[in-house]
Parts: C-alpha cells; structure tokens; sequence
C-alpha cells in the first residue's frame, strides 16, 4: 500500500510540476507579446513623426501658396482712413496700390513713401487687412501760416515748419507773416509758429496776420467778436503765460496787448 501512495503522489507531483509548467509558459508568453507589442510601436514612433512632419510642411506650403500665388487672398480694395472725399482720393493716387495680385506681395514700406512724398500728408501707415483689403490711415497736415518768398510767391506751412504748397495770393483764413525786411528768414517764421502755436486753438482761428521784425519780435492781429486786436508778442520766451494773459486781456482790452514783458503786461 505504501507503493501505491507513492506512485499516485509522484503521478500527482507530476501533474503539479506540469501544471506550474504551463503557468510558466503562459507568463513568459505575455511578456514576449508585451515586449513585441512595445517594439512594434518603437519602429512605428520615426514612422509617425515623420509623417506628421511631411505634413505640416505640405500645411506650410499650401499656406504659402495660397498667400503668394493663389486668388482666395487678392488686394481688390484700398480703404483710407483719417480722411474722405477728394483726399482720400489722392491718397489712394499717391499709394499706386497694385490690385489685383497677392495681397501678402503688396509693399505696404513702398506705398508709405509714395504717400508721403506729398508732404501735406503725416503719420501714414498702410497695412494689409484679410482677406482683400490694404488700409491707409493718414494725418493730414493743417495750414498755419503763409510767408512770402524773395521771389514773391507765397509758401504755406504748417505748425511744423513743413512747406505745404506754394500759392501767388496768400490763401484765405491764413495768417500772412510779414518783415521789415525784404524777406521773413526761417528764424522769424519759427518764432512766428511757436506764438501762434502757443495759443488756444479758438484764438488761433481768430489770427488775421502775423509781423516779425529783424530781431525776431512777433506782432499779430486778433480779431474776437469784430474787434480787432493787435498783440505784441515779443520773442520765444514764456510762450504758455504769454498765452494764458492774451486769452485774459483779449476780454478786457479793444487796443493794444503787450505781453513781451509777461511779468507787466499793458494794455493800451
């Protein structure tokens, strides 16, 4: 009897050893399926990236094809800002904007120059605008004074000094400056300009004419409610108390306002 146990317990020891067998077969058979699953996506990985590459680069240049070449993003229309009418007009003249053709191939640099080649025009920015618009704004210059040449005719400036065009009659509504000289040099234009600029903008409507003698002493012309009103204005000093003492006395004197000395004005 002791035979057969062992028999049936070596039969039984058997069958264990194969049956941890085949669990040990079935572990190291998920480890090589793991294994062969994660080099399979490591050979995939270069695949993909590539292929995501090649793509954004067909993406890039589709992009640019579009941009460059294609009609989906054609400059068909120039739109002005900063003015209307008649200017907006010549500024589109000035900007020669080629329409048309690719709207990312307009030189915004080159139409800015053309703009600003008439220098009645400042602050210009061109700027292309999606799908099919190239912006223009603009900042006009405004006329300030009229000076007379040697040579007789009359040039127009602006605040700035910048010359806006040249005219045979002084234009109306702008201050004519004036010397005892022959001519009115730069110096007594700019101390001109700076007492004009120096006033409110509701007097500076109201200057009718504007004398500067050698030593560049400025003397202008106030006209408020039909009363005309000459200033002496002196040189380029203290210009805002001499401004705020004209917008004062303009109210109390119908004579003459002296406030070349600002610290003992007259009023005559």
């Amino acid at each position: 009897m002791m035979l057969t146990r062992s028999r049936r317990t070596d039969r039984a020891r058997t069958g264990g050893s194969g049956g941890t067998g085949a669990t040990g077969g079935t572990g190291f058979g998920s480890a090589r399926s793991r294994f062969e699953r994660r080099a399979l996506a490591a050979r995939r990985r270069p695949r993909l990236l590539a292929g995501i590459g090649v793509g954004l680069l067909l993406l890039v240049g589709l992009l640019a094809w579009a941009g460059w070449y294609s009609p989906l993003l054609t400059a068909d229309l120039v739109e002005v800002t900063g003015v209307s009418g008649s200017q907006a007009a010549q500024v589109r003249r000035l900007a020669d904007v080629p329409l048309g053709g690719p709207l990312l191939r307009v030189d915004t640099d080159a139409a800015v120059t053309r703009v600003e080649s008439d220098r009645q025009w400042k602050d210009v920015t061109v700027e292309r605008a999606l799908p099919h618009t190239v912006r223009i704004d603009v900042t006009p210059r405004e006329p300030a004074l009229a000076v007379r040449t040697a040579s007789g005719e009359v040039q127009v400036v602006d605040r700035e000094g910048v010359v806006l065009r040249t005219a045979d009659t002084p234009p109306k509504g702008i201050p004519l400056v004036t010397s005892g000289a022959q001519q009115v040099t730069p110096e007594g234009v700019t101390a001109a300009r700076q007492a004009l600029s120096s006033l409110d903008a509701g007097l500076q409507k109201e200057v009718s004419g504007v004398s500067v003698s050698a030593a560049d002493q400025v003397t202008f012309s106030l006209t408020v409610k039909g009363t005309k009103r000459t200033v002496v204005w002196g040189g380029p000093g203290e210009a805002a108390t001499k401004a705020r003492l004209v917008a004062i006395l303009v109210k109390e004197s119908t004579g003459t306002i002296d406030v070349s000395v600002p610290s003992s004005p007259v009023t005559r």
